[in-house]
């Protein structure tokens, strides 16, 4: 598989279904990443995200649809796909008695790696775990433990590179750590990224691609500047004194100059996306004044304003009961 075209896609997936009983965590799903990209798998718990990533990288087979790594079949050709793979799980999987040099050591002997030291010391250095590289992990923090789990993903130089909520649990300062280590191994170039997430501001940060879902669908593809950008300006939420939103208000608000869209937000308000928000700000509030308005919001649009546009309903990062 090493010797697959740049034009040859990293990953290719076509009508993915999986089901776990009756409960389908991915419905159809479609992707397409070309090899050298950083993409975003982005929605809420539930959304078939660590799903998809055990179907791509071999450990589940799926119920229906095509798949395809590096052109290769994961679930005919599972040696060859696994070779050009490195993976970060989403629950922790390192050996706490194991220091992070042992660790590293026995991923380099698994992949028979005759230049193991070498690739050892430089990964260690790389995620700055030099200085700690003899100590059991079970002293380690939560973003060492993390990048070490990196380094060990990437020791043997994969072609595709899966990071399944990599940062999950992680404080600001390991999360920051974090992204830049995964910044600097993208601008090698070497390595295509799939990274899955609940979070906006990572899928913004380090994407440069993303691909937004929700109860197993694609719902939107495409830049995060791009997706943001089409929702044609800033967005105003307005509640109302009742405990619904009045037919007549949505009305009003749709006749206002600028106005792209009005929605019922579901908590007895409703969304506006404007052009110029703040300036058009007080023609909004003018023209729901005999209804009554109890609290205003204004937001420059971001992705989960994309999310809400495009599923008509918020995004709830810690949605629980549906499969993942």
């Amino acid at each position: 598989m090493d010797a697959n075209p740049s034009s040859v896609p990293a990953i290719e997936v076509t009508g993915l279904v999986k089901r776990y009983g009756d409960r389908a965590a991915l419905d159809g799903l479609d992707l397409c990443v070309e090899q050298g990209a950083f993409f975003g798998l982005l929605g809420p718990n539930g959304a078939g995200k660590t799903t998809t990533v055990s179907i791509l990288a071999t450990l589940a087979l799926p119920t229906e649809g095509r798949v395809r790594v590096l052109g290769a079949d994961p679930a005919r050709e599972r040696a060859a796909v696994r070779r050009c793979l490195g993976v970060v799980f989403q629950e922790p999987s390192l050996d706490r008695e194991l220091t992070a040099r042992e660790h590293l050591d026995l991923q380099a002997r698994f992949y028979r790696l005759s230049d193991r030291r070498r690739r050892v010391g430089e990964a260690l250095e790389r995620v700055s775990l030099t200085e700690d590289a003899d100590r059991p992990v079970s002293g380690f923090s939560g973003g060492m433990k993390r990048r070490l789990e990196i380094a060990r993903g990437v020791l043997h130089r994969p072609q595709v590179l899966f990071l399944d909520e990599p940062t999950l649990g992680l404080d600001v300062a390991s999360r920051a750590a974090v992204w830049t280590h995964l910044r600097s191994l993208h601008a090698g170039g070497e390595t295509t990224i799939f990274l899955t997430t609940h979070s906006m501001e990572e899928a913004e940060s380090l994407c440069g691609r993303v691909a937004i879902v929700d109860r197993g669908r694609r719902v939107v593809e495409g830049t995060p500047e791009a997706l943001v950008a089409e929702l044609g300006g800033d967005v105003v939420v307005i509640a109302f004194e009742s405990e619904t939103t009045p037919d007549g208000a949505m009305a009003a608000l749709e006749a206002v100059e600028g106005v792209r869209d009005v929605r019922r937000n579901g908590s007895g308000g409703v969304r506006i996306t404007v052009r110029e928000g703040s300036r058009r700000l007080a023609a909004l509030l003018e023209a729901v004044r005999p209804w009554g308005v109890s609290d205003v919001e204004l937001h420059r649009p971001d992705l989960e304003h994309v999310f809400l546009h495009h599923t008509g309903h918020p995004f709830e990062p810690e949605r629980l009961g549906d499969p993942s």
